[in-house]
């Protein structure tokens, strides 16, 4: 539990600091995960034009796993609602059982329809790819999809509901720590 402690807080601390305009805090919880994400512009880093993401997702299993982002993405627009987006992922954390270390580094993308209207809709695929060349230490492959749906149900707070599916290949097999469940979330920009 300390672990966790210690990782709010710094997620918390992390936020205070920032000094981009347009901050999220997301939290994303299903029957047997939750997952709370900052994400802020990349500027954040020196390096503007991305969206960058700091996440801690853990299970019912007691598996603990820092996430971060860089995703470049265009805007939607009424020309143009089909959009893509390509960046990073890695992933370091614990698997409780089996007992097993996690350091992968990922690619991957984001696929994404918007549909304009008074409260603007999309339906997006996420996914995220760590070959055995880029996991390290236990793990040696990640595979990391989302399917979803969104609504921005107030200015600056989008619902949204989806499937995730979050698998690590280890040292002894393949390990689900999100095994296709449904999750709930709410993303608010301050």
């Amino acid at each position: 539990m300390n672990l966790f402690r210690s990782i709010a807080l710094g997620l918390l601390l992390l936020t205070a600091l920032s000094n981009a305009n347009a901050n999220d805090f997301e939290a994303t919880l299903s029957k047997e995960t939750a997952q709370f994400t900052f994400r802020s512009d990349s500027s954040l880093i020196g390096w503007g034009g991305s969206d960058l993401a700091l996440g801690l997702f853990y299970n019912e299993e007691s598996d603990f796993i820092l996430q971060a982002s860089l995703l470049q993405m265009r805007q939607a627009s009424q020309e143009n609602p089909l959009t893509f987006g390509v960046g990073v992922k890695g992933y370091l954390g614990v698997l409780d059982d089996p007992d097993e270390d996690v350091f992968a580094f990922a690619i991957g993308g984001q696929l994404r329809y918007t549909i304009a209207g008074t409260m603007p809709m999309a339906v997006y695929v996420e996914g995220f790819y760590a070959p055995e060349i880029t996991s390290f230490g236990d793990t040696e492959e990640v595979i990391d999809y989302t399917v979803g749906f969104q609504i921005e149900a107030l200015p600056q707070t989008i619902a949204f509901v989806g499937v995730r599916h979050l698998e690590f290949e280890g040292d002894d097999g393949d390990y689900e720590a999100d095994d296709d469940n449904i999750h709930f979330g709410v993303r608010l920009t301050f």
